[in-house]
């Protein structure tokens, strides 16, 4: 809503009686840093003021699409393709384009994947997340700094998050508030697939590309064989159910 509103409206500014329009890959810079922002006021509450992680989620979550709504006043920014007399023509090349007979987003998807495995499995940080996950009182005791771990954690997810709201944005040459509504519940199930625990600790980046592929493929599926989407949802509820009894099989069994 962010870049969809730079691109459509520009950024108005009524004491200077002007409006500007900012170049496409600023706009995507912008939309990119209120994810982060987000993300940030998210961890805040979460490893500052120690509120439920749910609860703060839930409740940026909620503001966000309220103000989101507020903005656009439940309407569409149609027609992202920009004007070349603005300068801010080629967004929807993000969503669209392809380099390489590979669509752009596959490159973005290839590019973040390989960079949080590195992160992940190379980096201090990447080892201070899982240490956090597992026991955040050990982690605290090994002299993990516990907090910035966690108000970084959600500064990414905030970033990631953004990122494929641009995307989804680009791909529809449109922004509506309502769009991604249900991602959430997608990205629960993907990543409890790939073998993440809930309870922290445990999962990898690999792992959580095969749930996104398992995901897909079944709502592709679905799809092709006439499937409600209501049942999808249903589907996809008993999905995420069963891979968390699962999970709870192999920690008591190891």
């Amino acid at each position: 809503m962010v870049a969809g509103g730079l691109i459509s409206r520009g950024l108005a500014l009524p004491p200077l009686g002007v409006v500007v329009f900012f170049h496409t890959w600023l706009v995507v810079v912008i939309a990119l840093a209120a994810g982060m922002m987000l993300g940030a006021v998210n961890g805040f509450l979460v490893a500052r003021l120690r509120v439920a992680p749910f609860i703060a989620t839930l409740g940026i979550l909620y503001a966000a699409r309220g103000a989101a709504l507020l903005v656009s006043d439940g309407a569409t920014f149609p027609n992202l393709g920009g004007s070349p007399d603005l300068g801010n023509t080629g967004f929807t090349t993000i969503g669209a384009g392809a380099w390489l007979g590979l669509p752009i987003p596959v490159w973005l998807m290839t590019l973040l994947a390989v960079a949080a495995m590195f992160v992940a499995a190379r980096t201090p940080f990447g080892r201070h997340v899982y240490a956090v996950g597992g026991s955040e009182r050990a982690a605290l005791l090994a002299g993990v700094k516990v907090a910035r771990v966690r108000l970084l954690v959600y500064v990414i997810s905030g970033l990631c998050a953004a990122l494929v709201g641009v995307i989804i944005a680009a791909q529809l040459g449109a922004a509506h508030p309502a769009t991604g509504e249900t991602f959430e519940l997608n990205a629960i199930a993907a990543v409890v697939l790939g073998g993440t625990s809930l309870m922290g600790g445990r999962g990898t980046i690999a792992g959580t590309l095969i749930g996104a592929f398992v995901i897909g493929v079944l709502a592709d599926g679905l799809v092709l064989l006439g499937v409600s989407e209501f049942w999808q949802m249903v589907t996809k509820g008993l999905v995420i159910i069963l891979a968390v009894i699962l999970d709870q099989f192999q920690k008591r069994s190891s």
